[in-house]
């Protein structure tokens, strides 16, 4: 028996495909691990020999019940209640009993006495399916042949992280990073060896950002920083796990730019973030922190995309999806459960969360309900989570629908979960401190839209950086106006914006106006970002005149455009990009390309129903609003201001 492996990796394919040749297994979402089983006892380790006969002693007594010597691969998960994997759940494994933790074998390396790596993987996992229990926590990760895109596509409608294609007739490569195994994601993540922390500012505690990086060709290089996706109990357990690594020196060969105070550490621990993509500079692009990974070692972790591998897809008819027994509230072709229910308990992310009223009418033209409301929610939280993450939020409650009464909430008191993030902030014109919600994950949108918000409402700065916003933004607001004269307005905008040679997004508010968003990096305070909008909008209204005001008050302006430049100071809110508005027709507030700001053009254009025909063939649009940002003094001087 072959003992200590380490086992075959996968590389990167960043679409599905079609292929007679291959097979497709869902990609398991826990810690890759092998195990020994000989003559009655078992070893479970990590990929890196690292045991976990301590950590998860059930699993190796279900593995101790196996009739054979055998060396086995898989991964050790835990599910949800909806038999979905969750990363989080293992990690909160030893705190609790209830959790469902089982070991997913999808290879077999030796059986008794015979070393089989060499066979066909199809041969090797059909002796796997006959000496694996039938019942118990050691499970056969089964497959589907053929059909990579279809199955891709049913994860992604499921919401789980991907799947993995092999090769029908591959061999087992041990300790190698095989082009026959390819790993096919839902959302871009990577690996990164944490190098040091910033200090934090504001009333956050432990530390800003960690600082990431990255082995290429033996040499540590300099990746980017995080500092979202960190709950209060997470910065307090990263921050004493880097504590005892702290070091003088950088291990960097070159110096890194931060606005904060560097802690440098040894880089012996690694995490893992979701980010939007790689910039020229080799740097991630907003960055989320999602899990720390005790199973990877360091010197392994290089850019994912240097794994990267082709594949010619071959096209095919689609054809019916495979059956599965999974209900996922995120499947907009399933929302029967939500509709036929009143309420639903249900448990994800290992949070359980009472929804209620789900066949009450929110539409009552459209007939939309607030089941439809989490339903969209869950769809779209890759897109809106972006935007949302660290952000305090505003709560604009309609619990009755659009048609109802609505009141605003900012301040949550004790009322909220322990498991949902919040921050206190103090308020100079209520003199005390607001508990706001922060919108970190899927599970606290849906506990939102619970609540009754059927829009969302962040902050334009994050709780690390409380008085920097990420951009600032001209909202046209118009009184007794058509859209065609908001157009009109906007291009004059742009053309402004242009001259200054400032970037800038542009969405539909979602109701009857357009906003648009300046990227500022965090750079600026809000009296600069307040400034800065209201030099722009001042020049719009010298060429604008008779069309725009700059009087807030509709009485004022019931025929002109008011360019609202005041939303850019601390604390104040608007409608979220990719937020349903409550507006008739069910709109959401929609990103647009430049070159669609014409006549004709109408926010009702966007709605619920549209919107992810859109996503699928656009992507995010607005995803440089949270760049790098303008040099504002250069842009001011080119307007000769």
């Amino acid at each position: 028996m072959p003992h200590e492996i380490k086992p075959i990796l996968a590389k990167v394919m960043e679409e599905a495909f079609d292929d007679k040749d291959w097979i497709f297994e869902v990609k398991l979402d826990g810690y890759r691990a092998i195990a020994e089983i000989e003559n009655g006892k078992a070893l479970l380790y990590s990929r890196n020999l690292i045991s976990f006969n301590q950590k998860y002693p059930s699993i190796v007594d279900s593995l101790k019940k196996i009739e054979h010597n055998v060396v086995l691969d898989g991964e050790v998960v835990v599910t949800d209640a909806d038999g979905i994997t969750n990363f989080q759940l293992l990690q909160q494994y030893e705190l609790s009993s209830d959790i469902n933790l089982s070991y997913f074998v999808f290879d077999l390396l030796f059986i008794d006495g015979f070393d089989i790596r060499h066979l066909p993987l199809v041969e090797r996992k059909k002796y796997l399916k006959e000496i694996l229990p039938k019942e118990g926590n050691i499970k056969y990760s089964d497959h589907i042949e053929e059909k990579g895109i279809d199955f891709f596509e049913l994860t992604k409608q499921n919401q789980l992280e991907g799947i993995m294609a092999k090769k029908a007739d591959s061999v087992y490569s041990s300790n190698s990073r095989s082009s026959n195994w390819l790993k096919i994601k839902l959302f871009k993540s990577q690996e990164a060896i944490i190098c040091g922390f910033t200090d934090p500012r504001g009333s956050r505690k432990d530390f800003g950002a960690l600082i990431l990086g990255v082995y290429q060709k033996d040499k540590l290089v300099y990746i980017g920083h995080t500092g979202g996706g960190f709950n209060v109990a997470q910065l307090t357990k990263v921050k004493n796990q880097l504590v005892p690594l702290i070091k003088k020196e950088s291990p960097f060969d070159v110096k890194i730019k931060t606005n904060e105070k560097v802690t440098w550490v040894d880089p012996k621990l690694v995490c893992e973030v979701s980010f939007a993509e790689w910039t020229g500079e080799g740097h991630l692009r907003q960055p989320i922190f999602t899990r720390m990974r005790i199973d990877k070692n360091p010197k392994e972790v290089i850019r994912e995309d240097e794994n990267k591998v082709g594949i010619k897809n071959k096209k095919m008819k689609k054809e019916k999806e495979p059956d599965v027994n999974a209900e996922k509230i995120a499947e907009p072709s399933k929302t029967e459960n939500l509709k036929a229910n009143k309420d639903l308990e249900i448990n994800s992310g290992g949070h359980k969360l009472k929804i209620t009223n789900l066949n009450k009418i929110y539409w009552p033209e459209e007939g939309y309900t607030k089941g439809d409301v989490i339903d969209y929610y869950q769809q779209i939280a890759p897109y809106i989570l972006p935007y949302l993450k660290d952000r305090p939020e505003s709560l604009n409650r309609h619990p009755s629908g659009i048609t109802g009464e609505n009141f605003f909430q900012k301040d949550m008191g004790h009322t909220l979960p322990e498991w949902i993030l919040s921050q206190k902030v103090f308020s100079e014109s209520n003199k005390k401190d607001i508990n706001y919600l922060i919108c970190q994950d899927k599970e606290t949108l849906m506990y939102l839209n619970n609540l009754g918000c059927i829009e969302i409402n962040p902050w334009h700065s994050r709780i690390q950086n409380l008085d920097f916003p990420d951009y600032t933004m001209i909202d046209l607001d118009p009184g007794e106006n058509t859209f065609d004269e908001v157009i009109e307005v906007a291009l004059v905008v742009k053309e402004i914006l242009d001259k200054a040679g400032a970037d800038a997004y542009i969405k539909t508010s979602g109701a009857t106006g357009m906003h648009i968003f300046i990227p500022l990096g965090a750079k600026y305070d809000f009296d600069q970002s307040k400034n800065f909008a209201n030099l722009i909008v001042e020049l719009v209204h010298e060429i604008l005149p008779n069309l725009t005001s700059l009087e807030r008050s509709t009485k004022e302006r019931r025929k002109q455009i008011y360019l609202d430049y005041l939303q850019n100071r601390t604390g104040q809110t608007i409608a979220s990009v990719y937020s349903l508005r409550p507006k008739p027709g069910a709109t959401v507030s929609t990103p647009l390309e430049w070159k669609e700001i014409k006549k004709g053009l109408h926010p009702s254009q966007f709605d619920i129903k549209n919107i992810f025909k859109r996503l699928d063939k656009k992507g995010d649009l607005f995803k440089n609003v949270l760049g790098k940002g303008i040099d504002m003094e250069k842009c001011i001087k080119k307007l000769g201001a």
